[in-house]
């Protein structure tokens, strides 16, 4: 709660105070310590330029430059300035009291004192300013000189003319300057209109009073002054969206018809700015709200809704750019739902709350990654209700070498949410731990290892996994490649707990340039309250392959395989396969043809046995430039029994038979757009298995009229005898970008026809008008 308050105070105040009155009040106050409390040292040299920096902004002083010129003839004259409305002066300090004023202008160097008078301001403070220029850029090279602190103000004329200060005298240090800028002499004359200037207003080392500020002073600067101060400094500044959108939905079939209408409405308001440094401390303010009206209508009976959701995000990035940084974040969301039914419209309101952290550490060669995650949702329905508590814990090591990595990354969730239904309650409360530890380490160029751990829990169903792998890759030569791996798995629930271990080795030797032969070798085991099984099986590949030219090729390859088992069930078995193909290019048409077969036989000592047969084939065609065509065969032969342990054997049988005949076009429309078409169609038939016809169609148009105008467009139709149903599906989309609006149209139509439900019509169109600034 007191995170909300919090919140809700700062964004008040900011709003409240309006934001070209923080940018003022923020300037004079990044003018006043720049002025004052900055040192300013002497230095050998004049700089060729004024920094900018050190420029006060012009908006707060409205300074004028080069009003006039002073300027040297041939004979030696006293200087003289024309009096103008205004005049430039270096402050030196400022004062409540003249005596103190006095007992500053007294302490000043003699080369500063002879041209510095007492100045009384329009608010009735004395200040001590020095000298009266009309040039600024003479006079900011002048204070950079100076020793003593200063800021350059205006100086009403009339006022010093009063005081009866006479300025014939130039500094030295104004001489020097001098000789670098032509200057003409002109005749001081008086004038006794008054001008109003900036007073930078200070309490000097020789005040021996300061005024007391009171404490509800000090409150209220803070809360206006803070968010002024942090707006100064923006890295993004404010952005955000504005957005309306009306949208339509029909759904009608031959029992009845479902249609809403409504209309959204949503604000977004972001800001994204530092605090003295975007090292030290960025920040992204952001806030949301919508309205949504809705109409609905269930064939004679209506009703209306109105839902009114806000939204917030705050998120802190402190040290950014280092090797810590750290990041604070806290959102809220809340977004509608609607699912419009053949019968009903179904809505579903979602809140969701959540604040957490997350950054790194970055140290020499390894790194820490964390992260902590709070999240509280609410989701409301017509017939449902869930209330859902998560939270996330993430950490991340990884160290790094020359040739090794390891990393190792725990995370945890702990989930506690209830579901209620029209009829049923369930409450869920589960720990989910999931812990990986990863290996990495290259032994040298021919040899590689990696390592895994994996463990696994989940409180809710009482379920404990773990799980390691080991794999080591040796590759001694260009022809000979192998791999060993080891592999372990533990895992435990309520009414079970098994253990698998296994070892893979597999190997390949290149025998010649068509012919290379591969071995593979598999050691299980298992054991546990349902399994107690041993395996070992081991086989022997020989495959060729052979180009006859450019255009022409063949492969094909034979193995062995012997498989023995003890435990539940003892049985040997043993496979034997084999495999063949071509690949054949045509110059007619650009075409290509493939074919490809497999067969297998496998049987055991417990008169398990299974046959397999497999043939596909692939022509492809292009009968023009854009237009291809395509077809393919797929047959699919299977015939299986395998012992049970029980008693009796468990059958299977395939015959499949699948095809596909298809034309494709594709064509750029200019640098504009593209077309994409197909048509065909495919059938399926196989044993204990319906004939079944599938002829498709589909298209997708993408255009842009223009830089600002862009339209899309995708239509689908495709029939299914099986289920005796006609489906077709049209998208059409339309954005239109005008200066910095953007319009959005979108289409969406779906059609069902069965023998179930008849004709379905589902339409959705949607209307949208956005701004992004």
């Amino acid at each position: 709660m007191r995170k909300r308050y919090l919140i809700t105070a700062l964004i008040t105040g900011v709003v409240l105070t309006d934001v070209s009155t923080l940018h003022y009040f923020s300037h004079q106050a990044s003018a006043s310590i720049e002025g004052y409390q900055k040192e300013r040292k002497p230095k050998k040299k004049l700089p060729k330029k004024p920094v900018e920096s050190k420029v006060p902004p012009p908006e707060v002083y409205r300074l004028r430059t080069l009003i006039a010129q002073a300027e040297k003839g041939k004979e030696k004259k006293k200087f003289e300035t024309k009096v103008k409305d205004f005049y430039y002066s270096l402050q030196l300090a400022t004062f409540k009291k003249k005596e103190n004023a006095e007992k500053f202008l007294k302490k000043l160097p003699p080369e500063i004192r002879e041209n510095s008078f007492i100045y009384v301001t329009d608010k009735g403070y004395y200040t001590v300013r020095y000298g009266l220029f009309d040039n600024y850029k003479l006079l900011k090279e002048i204070q950079e000189n100076i020793p003593v602190k200063s800021i350059i103000v205006k100086t009403d004329v009339s006022k010093v003319v009063k005081e009866k200060v006479a300025v014939e005298k130039v500094p030295e240090t104004v001489k020097k300057i001098e000789k670098k800028v032509e200057k003409k002499p002109e005749i001081i004359e008086e004038e006794t209109k008054i001008i109003p200037e900036f007073e930078e207003e200070e309490i000097s080392i020789f005040e021996e009073e300061k005024p007391q500020i009171p404490l509800y002073k000090k409150v209220i600067g803070a809360v206006f002054f803070v968010p002024a101060y942090m707006l100064t400094h923006k890295q993004r500044g404010f952005w955000g969206r504005v957005e309306f959108t009306y949208k339509m939905e029909r759904y009608k079939d031959p029992y009845r018809k479902t249609s809403r209408n409504s209309f959204r409405q949503y604000y977004e308001l972001n800001y994204e700015g530092y605090i003295y440094s975007p090292r030290l401390l960025t920040y992204t303010l952001g806030g949301n709200f919508s309205r949504e009206d809705s109409k609905i209508k269930y064939g004679s009976n209506s009703s209306d809704s109105t839902s009114k959701l806000i939204g917030y995000n705050l998120e802190l990035n402190f040290l950014k750019g280092s090797r810590f940084p750290i990041n604070l974040f806290a959102k809220k969301t809340e977004s509608p739902l609607w699912y419009t039914y053949y019968d009903r419209s179904s809505y579903t309101e979602r809140k969701t709350d959540s604040y957490g952290l997350y950054g790194n550490l970055r140290f020499v060669g390894s790194q820490i990654n964390y992260s902590y995650r709070h999240e509280k949702s609410k989701s409301v329905g017509l017939d449902f209700r869930e209330d859902r508590k998560t939270d996330e814990y993430n950490f991340s090591f990884g160290k790094f070498f020359i040739n090794k990595s390891l990393n190792i990354t725990l995370k945890k969730n702990i989930d506690d949410y209830t579901q209620e239904y029209a009829s049923t309650t369930r409450k869920v409360y589960q720990d989910i731990n999931n812990y990986n530890l990863n290996y990495r380490w290259k032994i040298s160029k021919k040899s590689n290892l990696s390592a895994d751990a994996r463990y696994y829990s989940n409180s809710y169903t009482d379920l404990k996994d773990f799980t390691g792998n080991i794999n080591y890759l040796w590759n001694p030569s260009d022809r000979l490649t192998t791999n060993f791996g080891l592999s372990a798995t533990r895992s435990e629930g309520r009414n079970y707990d098994i253990t698998f271990l296994s070892f893979n080795e597999s190997l390949n030797y290149v025998l010649s340039e068509n012919w290379n032969l591969s071995h593979n070798l598999i050691l299980f085991t298992s054991n546990g309250s349902q399994a107690d099984q041993k395996l070992i099986n081991t086989g022997v590949n020989l495959n060729y392959h052979k180009t006859i030219n450019e255009k022409f090729s063949i492969f094909g390859g034979t193995g062995v395989s012997g498989q023995a088992e003890s435990g539940n069930i003892n049985r040997v078995g043993g496979t034997v396969s084999l495999n063949a193909g071509l690949i054949k290019r045509f110059d007619f048409l650009d075409s290509s043809f493939s074919l490809s077969g497999s067969t297998s036989q496998y049987k055991s000592s417990k008169d398990d046995r299974s046959n397999t047969f497999n043939i596909n084939e692939r022509y492809t065609a292009f009968l023009s430039k854009n237009l291809r065509f395509e077809h393919t065969i797929n047959y699919y032969y299977q015939d299986s029994q395998y012992y049970r342990p029980s008693g009796g054997f468990s059958e299977t049988n395939y015959d499949n038979l699948e095809t596909s005949n298809s034309l494709r076009y594709k064509r750029m429309l200019g640098w504009k757009g593209s077309l994409t078409t197909a048509l065909g169609v495919k059938y399926y038939y196989g044993k204990k298995r319906a004939e079944r016809f599938y002829p498709f169609g589909n298209m997708a148009l993408n255009y842009r009229f223009t830089r600002n105008l862009l339209y899309k467009l995708s239509v689908d139709v495709h029939r299914d005898t099986y289920y005796n149903t006609t489906y077709s599906t049209i998208n059409s989309h339309i954005d239109y970008k005008y200066r910095r609006l953007n319009f959005r149209w979108d289409f969406q139509y779906y059609y069902e026809d069965n023998d179930n439900y008849g004709k379905r019509h589902n339409y959705i169109t949607a209307f949208k008008i956005y701004r992004v600034f």
